[in-house]
This record gives structure tokens, sequence and C-alpha cells, in this order.
């Protein structure tokens, strides 16, 4: 008796095992690296993509410029109609094929990227 009750636990929990990994992989997201050259200079986004292949507006974006340390960004909620992502020191915008990047320090412009074209 006691050995047919752990064989159905065992097999129980392999069942629960195998459902949950396969609800992992259902809702696992695709990592995705987009080059753009601005007046201004060149970046590159690394975003999560949703199974429709839109960015993630839950997961932050990762900025990269140059031999900087590479930037988290987090969804902007007040532009729901775009990509737009931000922290303190960076604000992306990415509307259909309107693109630019502001880095700010104390509030106050000091780098802007603008008429970028994707690579």
């Amino acid at each position: 008796m006691n050995r047919a009750i752990a064989v159905a636990m065992v097999v129980l929990a392999s069942g629960a095992w195998a459902a949950n990994a396969w609800a992992a992989s259902a809702w696992a997201v695709e990592s995705k690296s987009f080059s753009y050259t601005c007046k201004g200079g060149r970046f590159t986004v690394t975003a999560s993509l949703d199974s429709a292949g839109r960015w993630s507006r839950t997961e932050p974006v990762i900025l990269q410029i140059a031999d900087e340390p590479p930037q988290t960004l987090t969804a902007d909620p007040d532009a729901p109609d775009a990509d737009s992502y931000r922290n303190k020191d960076y604000e992306f915008y990415s509307l259909k094929t309107f693109t630019t990047l502001t880095r700010k320090s104390h509030g106050v412009t000091v780098k802007f990227y603008d008429a970028c074209k994707i690579n």
C-alpha cells in the first residue's frame, strides 16, 4: 500500500513539473537588440518581445551607448501607444518611424539623439 502511494506521488509530482515547464515556456519572451544611427550618435536597445512581436511593456529595456555602462529603462505609462522607456538619465521614445533618445542631467537636456534610423 505504501509503495502504491509513493508511486502515485511521484507520478503526480512529475506531471505537475511538466505542466509548470510548459506554462513557463508558453509565457517566455524573446529578447532582441535594435541598433540605431541618429544625429547625435549611435546606440543599441535590447528589448523583450511579446508573442505578437511587440516590445514588452512589463519588462525593462537595456540601452547601450558606445563604451558607457548599460542603462535599464522602464516603460513610460503616459505613452501607451508608443515604445517609450525612461530612467532618471535617459528617455527613449519611438512611434512608427519617429525615434528619439534624450539624455538629461538634473532635468536639463544635455544630449539629444534625433533623426534616428534603425539598422
